[in-house]
């Protein structure tokens, strides 16, 4: 891993951090991606649309060494859960869209970019926030209005989450199943109930409000305090480490710091910086942070040079 690669995790479990310049990529790794069509273009526009980015997800996952853990295809977006078992991510993707993207222009007879920018990603280091990134996956299609029930639409992996069977597929869906109990039927019970009562949780859209997903686990933290009994028999490997703040204290952090006026001790302004990591890899950009913490972009600028002098 290289200077620019830093990753502050907590030895309980899964937690998350943030890739400030680079996409984030090391064995062990879950990361959300989404990636959206150009504009308001569509990315798929028939069954067979779908389904050769369904075909190309396989094969990337299989020449990447990857795991997919859930996906949801909509007409003009896509967000996959992944999890990385070498450090390749970025030339997986770029190999995943690009394909789509020649496939695309050619049976349409169109030319220019598919894609309107490089793919985002959220890398993920919390139980929570990991089932919260699956159940926002699965409630998208109802999100976004295509279908009043999860179960209406096709093309998300959410019957492998709450059918009571054992498909063969190339969809890892035991991966956080297992964590819920290590009995199918009874987590997929669970499971079922949880996408149940979240959709009546207000999401919004993930690339509009950043912060839905540590919401949404410390919503599920609290509703169902039990629903990850089996989370802790998991090892995370070279990601384990030590120092960091889940969903709940990175909001204590926010408001502690909020009420001062000027930051002057250094630990206050290492605080700031740390923020400023955690939130670079929920996927602000540094407008965004600016604006949520109420500071200006010279001053982001600032510590994170103070940072780099260190």
């Amino acid at each position: 891993m290289n200077k620019n690669q830093k990753i502050v995790v907590k030895a309980r479990g899964i937690k998350r951090s943030f890739h400030p310049r680079k996409k984030l990529s090391l064995p062990g790794l879950i990361s959300h991606i989404t990636q959206r069509a150009t504009g308001r273009e569509p990315l798929f526009l028939e069954d067979s649309d779908y389904l050769y980015m369904l075909k190309l997800i396989k094969r990337t996952a299989e020449e990447f060494k990857l795991d997919v853990l859930a996906f949801a295809l909509m007409t003009n977006h896509v967000h996959i859960l992944f999890f990385q078992n070498e450090n390749n991510l970025t030339w997986a993707m770029h190999n995943l869209f690009t394909r789509y993207g020649i496939y695309f222009n050619y049976k349409y007879e169109r030319k220019g970019h598919v894609f309107g920018s490089v793919f985002r990603q959220a890398g993920c280091f919390d139980k929570h926030y990991l089932i919260g990134i699956s159940t926002y996956i699965h409630l998208n299609p109802v999100r976004a209005g295509l279908v009043q029930h999860y179960s209406d639409y096709r093309w998300t992996t959410w019957r492998l989450y709450c059918q009571d069977t054992d498909p063969v597929t190339f969809v890892n869906w035991r991966f956080i199943l297992s964590m819920i109990n290590p009995d199918y039927i009874l987590a997929r019970n669970r499971y079922r109930a949880l996408l149940d009562e979240a959709r009546r949780f207000k999401m919004g859209d993930i690339l509009e409000d950043k912060r839905i997903f540590g919401k949404l686990g410390i919503w599920i933290k609290k509703r169902y305090p039990g629903i990850l009994k089996n989370g802790e028999n998991f090892e995370w490997g070279s990601l384990l480490g030590e120092g960091y703040a889940d969903d709940e204290e990175l909001e204590r952090i926010v408001a502690s710091l909020s009420e001062k006026k000027r930051l002057r001790k250094p630990s206050d302004i290492k605080a700031r910086i740390f923020l400023f990591e955690q939130l670079q890899s929920r996927g602000y950009g540094v407008d965004e942070i600016a604006e949520y913490l109420g500071i200006s972009r010279a001053t982001i600028y600032r510590d994170l040079n103070i940072l780099k002098e260190e």
